[in-house]
């Protein structure tokens, strides 16, 4: 009974995700609160770090865009302006559309290669790389 209680709380988790108090800030590599981060915390964080968003560069070409504002993605490179555990990692929004952003969902975070996260900061909102080329191909031949 005790094997079959803790298998599904480990299951269950991994399924419904693990609720999160903070999360790590993938611009300003801080440990952001998970209220702040729902809140306030992207737009502060966008005006002071203009700069290192350059090194991440808008992909104005593409015609996928943002699932919520419907803006110019950003091709989300690797680059941190300092090592951070945790802050590398991403969950598709087109492959996982009902993830909740109060939860870790590990088994769906993918890991950033430079050339397959497509993000809006300002929303928090990612697209992989398969997904963006799956959608370009598509628009291209007006399927």
């Amino acid at each position: 009974v005790i094997f079959v209680s803790i298998f599904c709380c480990i299951f269950c988790s991994k399924q419904n995700g693990e609720t999160i108090t903070w999360l790590p800030c993938y611009l300003c590599c801080e440990n952001i609160s998970i209220y702040s981060w729902l809140s306030s915390h992207r737009s502060s964080c966008l005006e002071r770090h203009q700069t290192v968003m350059k090194r991440h560069p808008l992909e104005t070409e593409l015609v996928t865009r943002c699932g919520k504002c419907s803006g110019f993605l950003r091709r989300w490179t690797s680059y941190r302006m300092k090592t951070m555990e945790g802050n590398n990692t991403f969950i598709c929004e087109v492959c996982h559309p009902a993830t909740d952003p109060c939860k870790m969902y590990s088994r769906f975070e993918v890991i950033n290669t430079d050339i397959n996260r497509f993000n809006c900061f300002n929303c928090d909102y990612d697209v992989c790389g398969k997904c963006v080329h799956k959608n370009e191909e598509r628009k291209a031949w007006n399927i």
